[in-house]
């Protein structure tokens, strides 16, 4: 029959190999995250690049394809990021720092391609600031013209300044007429400002 026996005090050296072994797995995991983030960082500097010659030739409609894979892929980093990036933490703050810039890419090159090329929008839902020309009523609704580009509302509000415009585009039958409906208009921060 065995007496009780005392446990075994754990030298220094197996200690010290579990927490270089803790270490490795923590560093692992570290890796594989931060590898990942850098793999979409990678695909969203590459297809950025591919917007710039679809700019050059004048294809909008390549260059919205190019939004919208940044969009997607934008997407999936932050949510790699906001997941599971804090395990690296100053890899978590890079990484969002360039999926903001991204964001902020993404909004400029829309805002571009839509002063280009408001045609390649149709059914798309828009954003911009519009400075109307002039003003014509059909019933209920309020035509905003300049140019090509038609905002359809309901809001009676001045020629005088900006308008930011939210709504749907819808291209006319002629193929250059572009309607943006359903949109929800306000006054823009300079309009309220005074300036214009």
């Amino acid at each position: 029959m065995k007496k009780n026996a005392t446990p075994v005090k754990e030298n220094w050296s197996t200690k010290f190999k579990r927490i270089l072994q803790t270490m490795a797995i923590l560093l692992s995991i570290q890796g594989l995250i931060t590898f990942s983030l850098f793999i979409c960082e990678e695909a969203l500097q590459t297809t950025t690049f591919g917007t710039w010659p679809a700019q050059d030739a004048g294809d909008w409609s390549l260059v919205l394809d190019g939004v919208d894979l940044l969009e997607n892929i934008n997407f999936g980093m932050k949510i790699i990021n906001y997941s599971v990036g804090w395990i690296q933490p100053l890899a978590f703050f890079s990484y969002r720092s360039y999926s903001k810039a991204t964001d902020y890419y993404i909004k400029g090159l829309k805002a571009k391609a839509f002063a280009r090329a408001p045609q390649v929008f149709n059914s798309r839902k828009v954003e911009f600031t519009f400075e109307p020309q002039r003003m014509e009523r059909y019933g209920d609704k309020i035509h905003y013209i300049n140019r090509n580009i038609v905002v359809v509302g309901t809001e009676l509000l001045s020629l005088q300044c900006g308008i930011k415009v939210s709504g749907i585009v819808r291209l006319a039958e002629n193929g250059k007429t572009v309607f943006v409906e359903e949109a929800k208009m306000k006054l823009s921060k300079g309009a309220l400002n005074g300036s214009n």
